[in-house]
């Protein structure tokens, strides 16, 4: 079986208790330190097994990490393991999910040594709310509900306001729609790009 860990939780001495999304579970596992064992990091992709416990959580075994060479550098590290925690955080007390999550982790993780780390993973957040639903298609502001015009700020999820209702910075309305449309930074701005990547970081 194959997944991506989401979160990796240390108990005693140092047990752990890992959260991993496969196709279409998020399996919460605990995994016993003993004699031999693999370092699990946050957004590591990994092939396992599990094994049931009556009495406990199942424990993952059989550990084998799926390595990216972009994990060698640590900025598109840092960005991935940031996207991977802000991802468990909306998935969290979910159990059974539609295979885009995983999917879309696939994907961006395999696009990842070639463009860029933000626009990689802006296009991803950018594909799940759409499947969720929740890309704005109004043109008016969820502040005041007035039209919006040449200019639009950006609040958590991605909702869209007028720059002066919100306080937020001022990004080009057409461009943003037709990001919206695509899912494709392809003409963001690397500033707009920037701008984006800290409105996701408020969270999903």
């Amino acid at each position: 079986m194959q997944g991506f860990l989401l979160q990796t939780q240390s108990i005693r001495d140092e047990d752990l208790i890992v959260c991993v999304l496969t196709k279409n579970h998020l399996k919460t596992l605990y995994r016993f330190y003993g004699k031999r064992h693999s370092v699990l990091n946050v957004g590591r992709k990994i092939d396992f097994e599990e094994e049931n416990d009556d009495k406990f959580l199942p424990k993952i075994r059989n550990i084998l990490h799926l390595g990216y060479i972009w994990e060698r550098e640590m900025e598109r590290l840092f960005f991935w393991q940031r996207f991977c925690f802000l991802l468990f955080k909306h998935l969290e007390g979910v159990h059974s999910l539609d295979s885009i999550y995983f999917d879309t982790l696939d994907d961006g993780a395999n696009k990842l040594s070639k463009q860029h780390p933000l626009r990689v993973i802006l296009e991803m957040y950018a594909a799940l709310l759409n499947f969720e639903g929740r890309l704005q298609s109004q043109n008016s502001c969820f502040l005041c509900d007035k039209k919006l015009e040449n200019s639009v700020a950006l609040a958590q999820g991605f909702v869209l306001a007028h720059p002066s209702c919100l306080k937020a910075k001022s990004l080009d309305l057409e461009k943003i729609q037709n990001f919206f449309h695509t899912q494709s930074t392809i003409f963001l701005e690397i500033e707009e790009v920037e701008e984006l990547w800290r409105t996701l970081n408020l969270g999903f």
